[in-house]
């Protein structure tokens, strides 16, 4: 029973993490919350401020904070540009960081529980061609951000090509989010419409793949 205790803990401290934010959610103290005052706070910080969203973002996966409305507001308040810039540092830290903790304190206990045949499968994939599955699961938007970091951590993985694949796949998302967040001070100008729709190509494209993808693979099946 000692060698599963940092996985409980680490169980735990996800559990504490929800429950926190589900009081702030009751209470209505999330909805207090001034965001016009702390955008204003943000961009007087000048580098400060961008300092203080990288810094945010890397913790944001410990208290499980959705990662696509911070990357929003990181494009709204400094910029496609540089909001583009803050968002890949802070969302490569905080990957790093969600692999570091289930490697360090969840590996060794999932290794005793893995039992099924499909993930004994995908671990065995993520150790052989680790770079290009990670690379695959960033680049499509339906594979959860944290998900696939704290999952990467579990898995055989390397730990380079869990980065690499890690840093590579997050910049498409990363502009095209930063730049949607940039174009809602302007919404319905030529920049929202243009950011809407670089959006909806970034959100359909991987799922014609995907389609295409397992379409070959029940031909393949045949």
């Amino acid at each position: 029973m000692a060698r599963s205790k940092p996985l409980w803990l680490l169980a735990g401290w996800f559990a504490a993490a929800a429950l926190t934010l589900l009081i702030l959610k009751w209470t209505g103290v999330w909805h207090q919350l001034d965001l016009n005052w702390v955008t204003r706070w943000l961009r007087d910080l000048g580098p400060l401020g961008g300092l203080l969203y990288i810094i945010a973002y890397t913790l944001r996966p410990l208290v499980l904070f959705p990662a696509t409305p911070l990357t929003l507001y990181g494009g709204y308040v400094f910029g496609a540009f540089w909001g583009t810039v803050y968002d890949f540092i802070g969302a490569g830290a905080g990957a790093l960081l969600s692999f570091y903790i289930t490697r360090r304190w969840g590996r060794g206990a999932f290794q005793r529980i893995l039992k099924s045949k499909k993930l004994l499968s995908f671990d065995q994939k993520a150790e052989e061609k680790g770079f290009m599955v990670i690379l695959y699961m960033r680049l499509m938007p339906f594979f959860p951000f944290d998900g696939i970091s704290y999952g990467a951590g579990l898995s055989k993985i390397r730990f380079w090509d869990y980065t690499w694949g890690t840093m590579i796949g997050i910049i498409p998302g990363a502009i095209v989010y930063n730049v949607f967040g940039a174009s809602l001070h302007d919404i319905w100008s030529f920049k929202f419409l243009g950011a809407v729709v670089m959006y909806a190509v970034f959100a359909i494209v991987p799922l014609l793949v995907r389609g295409r993808m397992q379409k070959r693979k029940v031909r393949a099946g045949e």
